[in-house]
């Protein structure tokens, strides 16, 4: 499974593989539908950076960005800082 990361974001572009990450343990959001059912699921799924770190670290999922895979410590320091979140 892949993900690409965009900004502080992770995206699941891939339909069939939104809905079995969802359906595996609820990860992530589809866009744009507040209360999601696997079956209803035909959008992109976003997940946040911490999901990102969990699914990359058990093998889940791999994230990339430029076509280039980004390692956990890349995204840890993607991560805003607590300062930073206000």
């Amino acid at each position: 499974m892949k993900g690409e990361l965009l900004e502080n974001r992770i995206v699941v572009w891939d339909i069939q593989e939104s809905r079995n990450l969802f359906a595996s343990g609820y990860f992530g959001k589809p866009i744009g539908i507040p209360k999601p059912n696997v079956d209803e699921i035909n959008v992109p799924l976003i997940l946040d950076l911490i999901e990102g770190c969990y699914l990359q670290e058990i093998s889940k999922i791999k994230i990339t960005k430029n076509e280039k895979r980004v390692s956990l410590s890349c995204l840890l320091y993607t991560s805003p800082s607590p300062r930073d979140r206000g």
